[in-house]
Parts: C-alpha cells; sequence; structure tokens
C-alpha cells in the first residue's frame, strides 16, 4: 500500500504563496476576434447572451450581457471554468485555454451598451424614420409582420431596448444589417418608442369566423 503522507501548516502555506506567485505571473495569449466569433457561436454562447453578446433576460433566459465583459482575461476564463447559476461549466477539454483567450478578445471587441434611452425618446419621428428607412416594407406599417415577407410581428415590440439594437446591427436569416452610421441608437430609440406604441393582436376568440 502507498505510504499516507501528512503535510503541515507550513506546506499549505508556502503552497498558497506558490500558487498566488504563479497566478500573479501567468501571462495570457492576446486572442484572435474572428477566431473568437467562430467559437462564441460553435459553442452556443448567443443562445443565452445573444449574437452581440448583450444578454437576455425573459421568462425563459436570464443571462447577463457579457459584451464587452467587464472581468479580467483572468476573472473570465476561471468563470467559464466554474461557473455560478445555471450556466454550465466548460473545462478545458470541451473549450482550450486558447479559444478562450480568442473568444474573450471577441467579446471586448463588441460594442459597449447603448446610451440612448427609449424612455425619452420620440414615438413620432420613431414612425417618420421607420417609414422612411423601408422598415414597414417587411414588417408592416403597425408593425404587424408578414406571411408574404415572412418579416415577424415587432409591435408592440416584446424585447428589451439593447436587445433591439444589438438585433438591428446584426440580424439573423434574410433582414440586412443596419449599422450605426445608417441608423444612429438615438434613432433606433425613436422607432422602438413607436413600436411601444402600436396595438396588440387581435385576440382569435373576438374573430367570429375563427370561431365558427
Amino acid at each position: 500500500m502507498p505510504r499516507e503522507r501528512t503535510f503541515g501548516a507550513g506546506f499549505f502555506k508556502a503552497s498558497l504563496a506558490l500558487l498566488c506567485c504563479a497566478t500573479v505571473a501567468l501571462a495570457f495569449p492576446v486572442g484572435n476576434t474572428q477566431k473568437g466569433k467562430l467559437a462564441f457561436e460553435s459553442h452556443g454562447c448567443p443562445q443565452c447572451h445573444g449574437n452581440q453578446g448583450q444578454g437576455f433576460f425573459n421568462a425563459q433566459i436570464k443571462a447577463p450581457r457579457i459584451g464587452p465583459t467587464r472581468l479580467s482575461q483572468a476573472a473570465f476564463v476561471g468563470f467559464v471554468r466554474h461557473p455560478v447559476g445555471r450556466m454550465p461549466s466548460y473545462p478545458s477539454q470541451d473549450i482550450s485555454d486558447g479559444e478562450l483567450a480568442d473568444l474573450y478578445g471577441f467579446l471586448q471587441s463588441l460594442a459597449p451598451a447603448v446610451k440612448a434611452d427609449p424612455a425619452s425618446a420620440n414615438a413620432q419621428n420613431g414612425q417618420r424614420v421607420y417609414m422612411s428607412d423601408g422598415c414597414y416594407e417587411c414588417h408592416g406599417k403597425e408593425g404587424q409582420g408578414s406571411t408574404q415577407t415572412g418579416a415577424s410581428r415587432i409591435g408592440p415590440i416584446q424585447i428589451p431596448f439593447p436587445a433591439f439594437v444589438a438585433y438591428i446591427r446584426e440580424p439573423g436569416a434574410q433582414m440586412p444589417p443596419y449599422s450605426a452610421r445608417a441608423v444612429s441608437d438615438a434613432d433606433l430609440a425613436d422607432i422602438y418608442a413607436f413600436l411601444l406604441t402600436r396595438p396588440q393582436p387581435t385576440p382569435a376568440k373576438s374573430i367570429p369566423l375563427l370561431n365558427q
């Protein structure tokens, strides 16, 4: 049988000191943002954190904004390896330190949270921009969506403003992206305010033809 070893308090203090020194001295590699974007997508990060790392807070998902992250690279790696809450852990056999460096670099390249506030936005101007930029051509004049274009209902808007901005900047499917140069955050806040004022869809039970 192997001999049992006992360690005194001095050993643990020395080990802790070495660990602290190693942690301070540890140099993390500089990540590749393009590879980081691929890692972000391939590991399913957008499913909870959104395409731009903007996060989601609804009945199904409560994931914080991570683009850009406020954590240091060391803290970010530590959290991915040993997360809290409902996020699953990602050991090194699932995602390497190199991939995490790339992922961190990608997240830090993302635009910070938008500063425009839809609460003080101009819904009337939002309607004007909505029409002049051609949003109605796919989503309808009331944001009701269309089966012909395949565009979803966006009025009244159901997602948080940061998620709305992130989707406009980098949408999925057939919708084209709109950069900040094309539509400013302030104009998007106005559009968002306009969409909030749109009527709710008519309940199916109130339509006689659907209740025969």
